[in-house]
């Protein structure tokens, strides 16, 4: 683990008053979520490490096409990038690793350049970069958010999947995915271009005590402890939750910090948590055994020996008697009434989401939301909005795609189109009927 030295604050000017941010809060000496990964903020948990390793395996020895899945947010892009870096340490390989620009995709020129190793290069043709990358020595691709690129730039990696030759000196292609493109209906391209893959890999959840461990780094690398700034039983609804993603992790604790700054809280307690994530839901009742009296057991018990004897004297009784008269064949039984076929069985509704939060959870999310949009606010508008689209609110999906929407997003927030564009949709298969307005906008620009 590399040790970061952490430079220390300047001190407030005497007669500076009161607080103006979190940061002097709680003494922090810069943001300590929500910025740009690098390799001294970047932690190789524990429910990560078989995955990478695995990784790191094939773009080392293995050959053909590798995919990545995991959740938006789960760290697929830092994997990435450290699975080429240890690479590139142990071999002298050439590693090329595509990352689509922060407020677009990426285009196919893009691509082809990186394939031929010339960032910018124009005038070559798919073709030939297609044989350049497949021309010794061997190399190595890596793409990440593939299931976000355009349907020119996918299809050109199905003709370099297609060719690459079963060997080990063959090149290893590796690309990164938020959704199931195995079983993307939507994207039959990217279906088929998983159909290509040798392996599919995914990244799972952090487990609660990585999710501290998160926490508790990224708030030491910036000049704070969580001793001092969050109690346990804040940490414990903390855990509870971000779910477990690295991503929405940083985005709870950039609002709840924020929120503590609103409410004057100079610790973080599970009350400044619920302000930014709703009441908790209240415990069910349990059930209380029942208890037997003495009297009642032994009631039961001379119901059961009743029972027995009563069964015995008619199993004796049925065989003293003699075989039963089956009824003549002219009393024929009642005919079963038929099944109704397929074709007379109306089709199934088509499914809903199924919400998991009452309708004031919900209400609240959407309005804090929009709170968080008017203060500039898009890191915890973004929260908010996923959360309650997550559950099945088409209005917050649509919420939630105008933050990253360039024509709606706040002055000074970064703005992602490709985002948009897959929030948008979303939204309409919710239902939302403005979605598709907003989306046919969005392409048109």
């Amino acid at each position: 683990m590399k040790t970061t030295m952490v430079a220390e604050r300047a001190p407030a000017a005497a007669g500076s008053g009161a607080p103006t941010n979190y940061l002097d809060l709680y003494g922090l000496a810069k943001p300590p979520f929500g910025g740009a990964p690098d390799s001294a903020t970047y932690i190789l948990f524990n429910s990560h490490r078989r995955v990478i390793e695995a990784l790191i395996d094939h773009v080392a020895s293995g050959s053909g096409l590798l995919v990545l899945q995991g959740q938006e947010g789960i760290g697929k892009t830092e994997t990435l990038r450290a699975a080429a870096a240890s690479v590139a340490k142990q071999t002298d390989l050439r590693t090329v690793v595509v990352s689509r620009p922060p407020n677009g995709r990426i285009s196919l020129m893009q691509l082809v350049s990186a394939l031929q190793g010339r960032p910018g290069a124009e005038g070559t043709s798919s073709e030939d970069a297609i044989t350049q990358f497949l021309a010794p020595p061997r190399k190595a691709l890596l793409l990440d958010d593939v299931d976000l690129m355009p349907k020119d730039c996918v299809h050109l990696l199905i003709s370099l999947a297609q060719r690459v030759p079963g060997q080990s000196s063959s090149p290893a292609l590796v690309v990164a995915s938020s959704g199931d493109v195995t079983a993307a209906s939507e994207r039959p391209d990217l279906a088929e271009l998983a159909a290509l893959a040798r392996n599919t890999l995914r990244l799972p959840r952090l487990a609660p005590f990585e999710v501290q461990q998160y926490i508790e780094r990224s708030l030491w690398i910036s000049g704070g402890t969580t001793r001092r700034l969050i109690n346990a039983d804040a940490m414990k609804l903390l855990i509870a939750r971000s779910g477990g993603v690295p991503v929405a992790i940083g985005r709870l604790m950039e609002a709840v910090l924020m929120a503590g700054f609103a409410r004057g809280d100079s610790m973080i307690t599970a009350k400044t948590v619920a302000s930014v994530t709703g009441p908790t839901a209240p415990p069910r009742p349990q059930r209380k055994p029942i208890e037997f009296s003495a009297t009642t057991a032994r009631g039961a018990q001379y119901a059961a020996i009743g029972l027995l004897v009563l069964g015995l004297s008619v199993f004796l009784y049925t065989g003293l008697r003699g075989p039963v008269e089956r009824p003549s064949a002219a009393v024929s039984a009642p005919r079963a009434q038929p099944h109704p076929t397929v074709a007379n069985t109306p089709p199934p509704p088509a499914e809903k989401p199924v919400e998991t939060l009452p309708p004031a959870l919900m209400a609240a999310l959407m309005k804090r939301g929009d709170e968080a949009v008017a203060l500039g606010d898009a890191a915890a508008a973004r929260l908010l909005y996923q959360r309650a689209a997550d559950a099945g609110s088409a209005p917050a999906a649509t919420a939630l795609a105008k933050t990253y929407d360039p024509s709606y997003a706040s002055p000074g927030q970064p703005s992602d189109p490709a985002r948009a564009f897959e929030w948008y949709r979303k939204a309409l298969a919710l239902g939302d009927p403005q979605a598709g307005t907003l989306l046919n906008k969005l392409e048109g620009r």
